[in-house]
């Protein structure tokens, strides 16, 4: 039996168009032109998916989302806007959308929504087999939202932002985490003199510099006890997954390779790669040594926060094997000024 699709959009064209895509595509489809008229519409016969605008006369897309959620939790939604609007993106994955299109978008891309729906759908209702897979599914779509949002935005600032507060969505420190590094990264990078293109790449790449991690297991990045082999095999990944995320973007091309690099050690023990030495970015280099200092001294799910001298210790421990000396002793030095100011 094919799944049902209810089209709400107060726009007739639009909504015509996307109701004779949806049944082109094998679903039954039927429509409403009001948030309101749609709630109406579900209580009814409830849909197995509903597509809805976000910006509609009378109560918004948002507004519909909500009530969806709260009375009919099996239903997946599919949300469009032409609004690059980072606010609503974030407030309809709070609200477990299953897509968000940004118009003008074509029939592939409603069917690739309407496919992960479906099988949301399937999982919501109980069906297993579909549970594993749909988590991946839901986790690269949530990472091209993101790409998607961040290409749209008319400036460097605002496009970080948009990964940033996706990314939050992920994991809870996410931003705290993100910005103290980069506060930190760019005073090394300030004490160590480099120019202001470096700074400029540096500070993206700090900023950005786990945003891999949205196509990681919630599950794996808060988990209490050890990873497993396996876990931390999928952990390491998310260097290159940044990388490949961030290179599709021109604005971010400086800043790829300094995320692609932060986990490598000057001494060839790190990874992906294994670089080694001048092999790794200049920037990658001071980010690890800022990366490392706020993950001590910061509390996880594993340990207690550590004592900021007893971190200075450890990365001075450590340099030339995991940090390049010149960046640990600025990390030092920057900490020094700081107190004598």
């Amino acid at each position: 039996m094919p799944h049902t699709v209810l089209v709400v959009d107060d726009d007739d064209d639009l909504r015509f168009r996307v109701r004779r895509w949806v049944e082109s595509l094998g679903f039954d489809a039927r429509q409403a032109e009001s948030a309101e008229t749609a709630l109406d519409e579900m209580r009814r016969s409830a849909a197995d998916i509903v597509f809805c605008d976000v910006n509609m006369i009378g109560q918004s897309g948002l507004w519909l989302a909500s009530q969806l959620r709260r009375h009919f939790p099996q239903t997946a939604i599919i949300m469009a806007t032409a609004a690059r609007d980072v606010d609503t993106a974030i407030a309809s994955l709070r609200n477990d959308v299953v897509d968000y299109l940004l118009k003008p978008f074509d029939r592939d891309r409603l069917a690739e929504a309407l496919s992960l729906g479906r099988d949301w759908h399937a999982a919501s209702a109980g069906i297993d087999e579909f549970q594993h897979a749909l988590q991946d599914r839901l986790r690269r779509r949530r990472a091209s939202v993101a790409t998607a949002l961040a290409e749209a935005q008319d400036t460097h600032a605002a496009a970080v932002e948009s990964l940033i507060a996706i990314f939050q969505l992920h994991e809870r420190d996410g931003r705290g985490h993100a910005t103290r590094v980069a506060r930190l990264a760019l005073a090394i990078a300030d004490h160590l003199g480099l120019n202001d293109d470096q700074l400029n790449a540096l500070e993206h790449g700090a900023l950005l510099h786990d945003i891999g991690k949205l196509d990681i297991p919630s599950a794996i990045l808060a988990k209490p006890a050890p990873l497993t082999d396996d876990e931390w095999r999928v952990m390491r990944t998310h260097p290159r997954v940044g990388y490949e995320l961030l290179s599709a973007q021109s604005r971010f091309a400086a800043a790829a390779p300094i995320v692609w690099a932060h986990h490598e050690c000057y001494d060839g023990s790190g990874y992906p790669r294994g670089l080694a030495g001048e092999q790794i970015p200049y920037g990658a280099r001071i980010l690890a040594v800022a990366d490392a200092y706020d993950s001590m001294t910061q509390p996880h799910t594993q340990r207690p926060a550590m004592p900021p001298s007893l971190a200075l210790e450890e990365v001075g421990r450590c340099s030339g094997r995991q940090f390049d000396p010149a960046c640990a002793e600025a990390l030092g030095a920057v900490f020094t000024a700081a107190a004598a100011a």
